[in-house]
C-alpha cells in the first residue's frame, strides 16, 4: 500500500534552492511569469515549506508538529520573512534598517529558548539533552531569527547578494562561488536581456537605457 504524503506540495510553492536557511527563507517571494507569489499563503504552504526545508533546522520538525500549523504561524513568519528581506536589502545597499523590522527579528529572536539539562541514568555516563520551552514551529522561528542575526552581523560567512537578473528578487550566498545570479537559468536570461539590449536599444525604456 502506498503511504499518503501528510504535506502533498499547495499549488504554487516556492522553489527551492540549496542556499543557508536564512536565504532560502527569504526566498519564499518568488516570481511566477513575471508576477511576485507569496510562498506563505496558507497554513499548508508553511507546512509544507518547513517539512521541505527541514534538514536546514537544528529544531526537530516532526510532521505531529507540523500538523499543528495555522494562521497565526503563518502571520508571524510573513511578519519575519518580510522584515528580512528589507533588511537584507538594506545590508547589501549599505543603507541604514528601519528599526521595526530589527524589532521584528529581535521580537523572533526570543521566541524559542533552548535550555541544558543534565541527564544521568544509573549505569550510564553524564549527558547533556536540550530542552525549548516552546513549540518546535515556534522555536524553528526562532533558529530562522537567530540564523538572520548571523548573517547581518557577519558571523555566518554566509554573504548575501541579490539577483541581477531581470524580475527576479532572490538573494544567494556569494560566498560559496563568485556568481552574478541565482541560478543558471537567471544568468541566461540576463545575457540574453544584454544581448537584445545591445542590439535593440532604440526599443529600451529610457530608465533601462541609463541602467545599461
Amino acid at each position: 500500500m502506498t503511504q499518503t504524503d501528510p504535506f502533498p506540495a499547495p499549488p504554487d510553492v516556492p522553489p527551492l534552492n540549496g542556499e543557508p536557511l536564512p536565504l532560502e527563507f527569504l526566498n519564499t517571494v518568488f516570481p511566477v511569469r513575471g508576477e511576485l507569489h507569496d510562498g506563505f499563503r496558507s497554513p499548508a504552504h508553511l507546512a509544507w515549506w518547513l517539512r521541505s526545508c527541514r534538514t536546514l533546522f537544528t529544531t526537530p520538525l516532526d510532521d505531529g508538529s507540523l500538523a499543528s500549523v495555522d494562521g497565526a504561524d503563518v502571520l508571524c513568519f510573513t511578519l519575519l520573512r518580510d522584515a528580512g528581506r528589507r533588511l537584507v536589502d538594506s545590508y547589501v545597499r549599505g543603507e541604514d534598517p528601519e528599526p521595526w523590522d530589527v524589532a521584528q527579528v529581535n521580537r523572533a529572536a526570543n521566541m524559542g529558548r533552548s535550555l541544558p539539562l543534565l541527564c544521568w541514568a544509573p549505569g550510564e555516563r553524564p549527558a547533556v539533552r536540550h530542552w525549548c520551552t516552546t513549540t518546535p514551529v515556534v522555536a524553528a522561528q526562532a533558529e530562522i531569527a537567530h540564523a538572520l542575526i548571523g548573517l547581518l552581523a557577519g558571523s555566518s560567512g554566509v554573504e548575501p547578494a541579490p539577483c541581477t537578473a531581470p524580475g527576479c528578487v532572490f538573494f544567494f550566498d556569494r560566498g560559496r562561488s563568485r556568481r552574478q545570479w541565482c541560478s543558471t537559468g537567471c544568468g541566461n536570461r540576463a545575457r540574453a536581456a544584454r544581448h537584445y539590449a545591445r542590439h535593440h536599444p532604440a526599443e529600451l525604456h529610457p530608465a533601462d537605457r541609463h541602467a545599461e
